[in-house]
């Protein structure tokens, strides 16, 4: 699942707080009413439709897969949204696998994060 509408565009915009429990909640719901079914979530942390993400990164992910503490939640992990949060893609991986909530890795596309002309895209 990727949220491309699940964020805001200015500081002080939204009840964060809130934001984060209903995405939760909505997750829970899911995972419950499909318990055979791996539900990812693929976290970005920027995006034309909103300018920051509810969940904007590998340890917000992390921590929101915590949250809704089910089997079957897991992460999506996207390379090029990796390099678009500042990470380090191979740590990302390792951490969400180490948890052993890496359900699928997506390498098909991605753009860098601005400034960041390292050549890895």
């Amino acid at each position: 699942v990727w949220s491309a509408y699940c964020g805001y565009d200015y500081s002080m915009q939204m009840d964060y707080t809130k934001a984060w429990e209903n995405m939760v909640d909505a997750f829970r719901e899911v995972c419950d009413a499909y318990p055979d079914l791996k539900v990812s979530l693929e976290f970005k942390p920027t995006d034309e439709n909103t300018r920051f993400f509810v969940v904007p990164s590998t340890g917000a992910a992390l921590l929101f897969a915590n949250d809704v503490a089910r089997d079957n939640m897991g992460l999506t992990l996207d390379f090029g949204h990796c390099l678009m949060a500042g990470e380090n893609p191979a740590q990302s991986a390792a951490m969400v696998g180490a948890r052993g909530k890496l359900f699928a890795l997506q390498l098909n596309d991605g753009y860098q994060r601005l400034g960041a002309g390292d050549g890895l895209m």
